[in-house]
């Protein structure tokens, strides 16, 4: 009788989960689908794989954090191979002494599954209890939990520590019952940890170990079915729904090389579509120009809302929340997320439908008038100090301008992440819809963004002394267009930047330079009065169109002077040439100076020297 209950009871319960989770997804891809084309996200499919495959089983950026990392590479293999381990649960219900054909009694598959159902249960054991070591309770917004939603935590490691715990005392009961049946796999050969589990807690009565295993196996499939109802109710449970969206994450990343999104920035699209200078005039009125609300997002760009698990390894290293400031990239995905998902009823319906689903729904139609940046309109009571910044329950906008503009593009939440959310490609594409379309942003940027038009330079100084760093050295720094023709006849361009030339401490920097190239024999030139911006400052701040301009000047310079080979200076200008300037049409060798001195050095033309 009992045995007919939990065949009923798991069946039943199996097929509201698949159901239930089947709708969750079929909302979770609609959404998506609001999202705007993204190009690029499927070429090279070889190598995304291997990435993908890298990145997961390997857990290659899970391991920046060494014993976390380690601890959560058996959970999450723990989950993979004793998922199948729940799959027989089905038919043990049906024959408690089941095992999988051919390969059942196989001893590595054995040994597998007892090694990980031990691994998995020490491994979330150590999760959790680092979880509590670190807690906000105790360290506050130096927490790198602070902010994360911590009941889905929870959930989800007391259910992996019950389901590993599950699968060994089936196991154990399995070892009884086959050593009760005079069975030959029944040794602790086939059961090396679970058979003392047996030992100590299960009967040798064949019918009560299989009501056992019955029950087992029943209580294995009551919680994994369980877990599946409670994400499903939960779509923005990243915690647990990157055991699945982090595989597509990772395929569909920016760099089909398998590089994380740094170096250069994505460039600025509409629709999908690469936008310049040159298709300005051709823009329509409904065309879109950055981010200004969650469906202006591209499809990749909810995919890693939805993928982020809170872990918060992108905020503890955020040098904005680091020094107090609003900045948290994980509060700003995490509010992304939910405001995205919040808006999702309306932006799927068929247009002809969506006002009549505002109609009684204050909830949804607060939503779909809030502004994505905004006044947040200050703290409210239960908020911790720094959550206000985002999504806030009272209808005002999703976040507060502080956060967008705290941003240095550092990348180091990028450089954290482990599935790989892209969070400065976001950050600057709503920094581009505030400056170039409602022209939005901190006062602090008129300054910048007027040297930079203006005069080439972020301090608005005459071109005339960019050529002052020489003054007073020893030897003549030849200038393109002056003193040479063409950079043909020498081995570099020194690209000398706006800091390099303007700013007293980096026009050392400069100079020292200068004088160990020529020190080393190796000839170079400068551009002198002809140098410009490469526009750095202006594409991570966001006005997009003035680095175009800048960068255009600066392309069609070199090109007309054979530029092939730069060495600089600044790391600004050193990623920009060699990583965006290829948008351009020219492509450069760009060595960072501390590189080339390394080189020159390792070729006995420099000798580096002690003091005293």
């Amino acid at each position: 009788m009992f045995q007919i209950i939990a065949i009923v009871l798991s069946l039943a319960l199996t097929a509201w989960a698949v159901v239930a989770v089947t709708l969750t997804v079929r909302r979770m891809t609609a959404t998506m689908r609001v999202g705007q084309p993204v190009v690029g996200r499927t070429d090279d499919p070889v190598k995304r794989t291997i990435t993908m495959f890298k990145e997961t089983f390997g857990h290659t950026r899970m391991l920046q954090w060494t014993w976390v990392g380690i601890m959560h590479w058996f959970v999450y293999l723990a989950f993979i191979v004793l998922s199948t381990a729940v799959a027989t649960g089905y038919v043990q219900l049906f024959k408690a002494d089941f095992v999988l054909p051919i390969i059942g009694h196989w001893y590595p598959l054995e040994w597998l599954y007892e090694g990980l159902g031990v691994l998995g249960t020490v491994g979330i054991v150590f999760l959790a209890i680092y979880r509590q070591k670190h807690h906000p309770r105790s360290l506050g917004r130096k927490s790198r939990f602070f902010g994360s939603t911590a009941w889905q935590a929870y959930f989800v490691e007391a259910f992996v520590l019950l389901e590993g715990s599950a699968i060994l005392f089936i196991r154990g009961a399995e070892y009884n019952l086959i050593a009760a049946e005079g069975g030959e796999h029944g040794s602790r050969v086939h059961f090396p940890v679970s058979s003392y589990f047996g030992d100590a807690l299960f009967s040798s009565d064949i019918g009560t170990l299989e009501n056992t295993i019955y029950a087992i196996a029943l209580f294995k499939i009551v919680l994994a079915m369980i877990w599946l109802l409670v994400i499903a109710q939960n779509i923005g449970m990243g915690v647990a729904w990157h055991r699945f969206t982090a595989w597509p994450n990772i395929w569909f990343k920016r760099e089909s090389s398998g590089r994380t999104a740094l170096g250069a920035v994505k460039p600025l699209t509409s629709d999908g579509k690469p936008i310049t200078l040159d298709d300005i005039d051709d823009l329509d009125e409904d065309s879109k120009l950055g981010v200004g609300a969650v469906e202006d997002f591209s499809w990749k760009g909810i995919l890693d809302f939805t993928t982020c698990t809170e872990c918060g390894r992108c905020q503890s290293q955020c040098p904005a929340w680091n020094t107090d400031k609003p900045l948290s990239p994980k509060l700003l995905i995490t509010a992304l997320r939910d405001a995205t998902y919040a808006k999702a009823p309306y932006l799927t319906a068929p247009e002809g439908e969506r006002e009549a689903l505002l109609e009684g729904d204050t909830a949804l139609k607060t939503e779909v008038e809030r502004p994505l940046v905004g006044d947040t309109g200050g703290r409210m009571d239960g908020m911790d100090d720094g959550e206000w910044f985002y999504n806030p329950t009272n209808g005002s906008a999703v976040i507060d301008p502080e956060v967008l503009w705290n941003c240095t593009s550092c990348g180091a939440c990028v450089q954290q992440c482990p599935v790989d959310i892209e969070h400065v490609d976001h950050i600057i594409d709503m920094r581009r819809h505030a400056i170039l379309v409602e022209s939005n942003f901190p006062s602090e940027l008129n300054g910048l963004f007027k040297g930079l038009e203006n005069k080439g330079n972020p301090w608005n100084m005459s071109a005339s002394a960019r050529m002052d760093w020489a003054k007073g050295l020893e030897f003549d720094v030849p200038v393109v267009g002056e003193d040479l023709e063409s950079l043909e006849s020498v081995d570099w361009l020194f690209w000398v930047g706006c800091a390099g030339a303007y700013e007293d401490r980096a026009k050392k920097t400069t100079r020292a330079v200068a004088e160990l190239l020529n020190i080393a024999g190796i000839s170079f030139g400068v551009l002198g009065n002809g140098e410009t911006c490469t526009g750095d400052p202006a594409r991570r701040a966001g006005n997009e169109f003035v680095f175009q301009g800048l960068a255009q000047q600066n392309v069609e310079t070199m090109k007309e002077y054979k530029v092939k080979k730069v060495v600089s200076t600044c790391a600004h200008c050193f990623n920009t040439l060699k990583n965006e300037y290829k948008e351009f049409g020219i492509e450069l060798e760009v060595v960072h100076h501390t590189q080339l001195l390394n080189r020159l050095v390792r070729e006995g033309k420099l000798t580096p020297v002690k003091d005293g």
